[in-house]
């Protein structure tokens, strides 16, 4: 983070005459904690400590190049990778939404939505208004750039962004089957698809106690944000999950949970913790399914958080067959 800070300082301090320490602090607030996009952070501290002088006007920091001669091929949303700028992209834009986030230096309203090719959706927020991305046709942006949203490629129109109407036709994005290889090499994914074996149950499988304040899972009545706290009873299963060409883990919420092992979270409570674990064992180790969901990549690796689980259907079928058998 450091690397990416120190040359904005540089930057902002040989134009604007601000303490170092003082934009170090104000860049860490908007770049770490608020999660700002680097362009929008340095815009943003430019406003705040130079009102009176106009963003022309800002030498070196504020010059603005023409958006046609920062267009790059059209890169297709499945290649998109956190730190990527200057990305043209061409996209259906899904759900387009105003919201008021709250930073360091006051409320700002943004647009959040989804964008879509026939390859991948990823999340946007636009720091602009831009009237385009309401119109219900594709769009084709302009040098935008690209950085991380709940551990998945996010997109980010600023002042620098063209966004324009396409008057022709995006196809639509279809939940595609992935090979667990194919998403280690990427850097996250909405809505895919895997097939593979259950190898193994990870431990905080079954019962677990969410911390109050956050969600996050406890480990011996501690949340690693909050400290002790009274938890909050749930149910989950955390498995591996291998296709042959790679393996990674993937997460069911209570309400798969419930449905794999037909078990109420109440009905779970009334047993022995180590009992439900096992119950989860019996179900899943060694059981082929295609399981659907976003992929996560984060501190802990990338992680497949499911939405929809099934059996293969070939598998399916054989289990018809047999139970035709023991019938006869």
């Amino acid at each position: 983070m450091d690397e990416l800070i120190a040359p904005i300082i540089d930057e902002l301090n040989r134009a604007l005459g601000v303490d170092r320490e003082v934009l170090e602090k104000e860049l860490t607030l908007l770049i770490v904690d608020f999660k700002v996009p680097p362009e929008e952070a340095r815009r943003s501290i430019i406003k705040k400590h130079s009102k009176e002088v106009a963003d022309d006007s800002c030498g070196p920091v504020m010059e603005k190049k023409p958006v046609d001669a920062m267009c790059s091929p059209v890169k297709l949303l499945k290649d998109l990778r956190s730190g990527d700028a200057g990305v043209t992209i061409l996209a259906n834009v899904l759900e387009p939404r105003y919201r008021e986030i709250t930073t360091p230096t006051g409320k700002m309203t943004v647009i959040n939505g989804m964008l879509e090719d026939s390859t991948a959706r990823v999340h946007f927020t636009s720091w602009v208004d831009s009237p385009a991305l309401f119109s219900g046709k594709a769009v084709l942006a302009k040098n935008v750039y690209v950085s991380r949203f709940h551990g998945m490629p996010s997109v980010n129109i600023g002042e620098r962004s063209l966004v324009e109407e396409f008057e022709g036709k995006v196809p639509g994005y279809v939940t595609r089957r992935c090979s667990l290889a194919e998403l280690a090499d990427g850097e996250g994914a909405y809505d895919v698809e895997v097939e593979g074996d259950i190898v193994s149950i990870r431990p905080g499988s079954g019962l677990i106690e969410r911390c109050p304040v956050c969600s996050r899972v406890m480990q011996k009545g501690q949340c690693r944000a909050h400290g002790r706290a009274e938890g909050v009873k749930d149910l989950r299963i955390k498995a591996i999950i291998d296709d042959g060409t790679g393996s990674m883990i993937c997460v069911f919420d209570r309400a798969m949970t419930r449905a794999i092992l037909g078990i109420e979270l109440e009905m779970a409570l009334a047993q022995e913790s180590d009992n439900v674990e096992e119950r989860v064992r019996a179900a899943l180790i060694g059981k082929p399914l295609v399981i659907r969901g976003n992929v996560t990549c984060g501190d802990y690796g990338r992680i497949l958080i499911a939405s929809w689980v099934k059996r293969p259907e070939e598998d399916v079928g054989k289990l018809a067959k047999e139970l035709m058998v023991g019938m006869r």
